[in-house]
């Protein structure tokens, strides 16, 4: 089944002093109950543009932007954003934080706390519930983004670049952290990132897209994650001779097109 759905979408910014940008053309991509897609491509390539319409933080200039059938006219709590700076409100704790949208939505404070109490668990963050903000890592802040994402309970969480600004080690255990959620909480997910590797040991498909305006010229399937769920470490998976010929396929790929 669709859960969210782009059909031929062009997105055209206007520009002072200069003509028109086209950021998007002619895209069309579906994404299905329970699929890890990933969007890679060049800077420029439209991949936040696209999770912006995804969000419904965007308009398009052409085509249309559909959940569950129905069109796109705005943000809403079926759809988790996750930004790459955190973008937390700091004078909250962790808690605070995560139960912020159901309160919003009127959840009522019993279940809103279990609800949140459930979800800290699952992004390993109990014995942090009730810091503030400013007094956790970088990661742990990441982890208490997805959270919030998560706590809506939205039909597909959309990721812009949520780890680019970690350090290695901690980045690759939050790519298995963030294995591990989709597997238990059996979401959707939408991610852009610039790193074609991890692309490939998150994704179930991987799209890429074109430099502007941003078109997908190829796609490609892995299984690399449902590895990790069956207990391989990640340092196996990333060094199997598989997992780089994809690799190098995909970063193929990206290059051919930034190069026409």
């Amino acid at each position: 089944m669709t859960v969210l759905s782009a059909r031929d979408v062009d997105v055209v910014y206007p520009r002072r002093g200069g003509g028109p940008v086209a950021a998007l053309r002619n895209v069309s991509l579906s994404i299905d109950q329970g699929e890890f897609v990933v969007a890679v491509g060049a800077s420029g390539c439209g991949k936040t543009t696209l999770l912006k319409l995804f969000a419904g933080f965007l308009k398009p200039t052409a085509g249309s932007i559909t959940l569950g059938g129905e069109p796109v006219d705005g943000p809403g709590g079926e759809r988790g954003v996750v930004f790459q700076d955190d973008a937390l409100f700091p004078w909250l704790s962790v808690r605070g934080n995560i139960e912020f949208g159901p309160k919003m939505t009127g959840l009522g404070a019993a279940e809103r706390r279990a609800r949140c109490g459930r979800i800290i668990d699952l992004v390993g963050l109990t014995d942090f519930a009730d810091h503030r903000i400013w007094e956790l890592s970088g990661g742990m802040r990441q982890r208490v983004g997805m959270a919030r994402a998560l706590a809506n309970e939205p039909s597909i969480l959309l990721m812009d670049e949520p780890l680019g600004a970690l350090d290695a080690l901690t980045r690759e255990k939050m790519q298995e952290l963030l294995v591990h959620l989709w597997d238990r909480t059996k979401r959707s997910v939408f991610l852009i990132t610039h790193s074609v590797e991890e692309a490939i040991f998150l994704a179930t498909r991987i799209v890429v897209l074109s430099p502007r305006p941003g078109r997908i010229t190829r796609e490609f399937h892995a299984d690399f994650s449902r590895r990790l769920l069956d207990g391989e470490t990640s340092r196996t998976i990333k060094s199997d001779p598989a997992f780089i010929a994809l690799r190098e396929q995909v970063l193929s790929a990206v290059l051919k097109g930034a190069e026409a």
